[in-house]
């Protein structure tokens, strides 16, 4: 209930619904970069397999050669050969 308020406030006031429901935003660009915005925490970080944390949901991405090229307190990006890219429930 309290969701669909969420939802009718920012589609009311024309405000993006990642920003106010805090939802992970996973970019891709082609098979060897990607962007997550809304993360919380690194969980594990090897060269092929890198779990992270959001507020809904783990998101893992399977691969070769992963390394985080960089991250803030809400974005992180990830090169290397993605193979696949997982999201899994709380």
């Amino acid at each position: 209930m309290f969701e669909n308020s969420k939802i009718a406030v920012a589609t009311a006031l024309n405000l993006p619904k990642d920003v106010v429901l805090g939802e992970v935003l996973v970019s891709f660009v082609g098979r060897h970069c990607v962007v997550i915005e809304n993360y919380r925490k690194i969980l594990i970080y090897t060269d092929t397999l890198v779990k992270l944390q959001a507020k809904n949901c783990k998101v893992i991405i399977n691969g070769k050669r992963l390394m985080i090229e960089y991250y803030t307190d809400d974005e992180m990006k990830i090169t290397g050969l993605l193979q696949s890219v997982e999201f899994e429930g709380l």
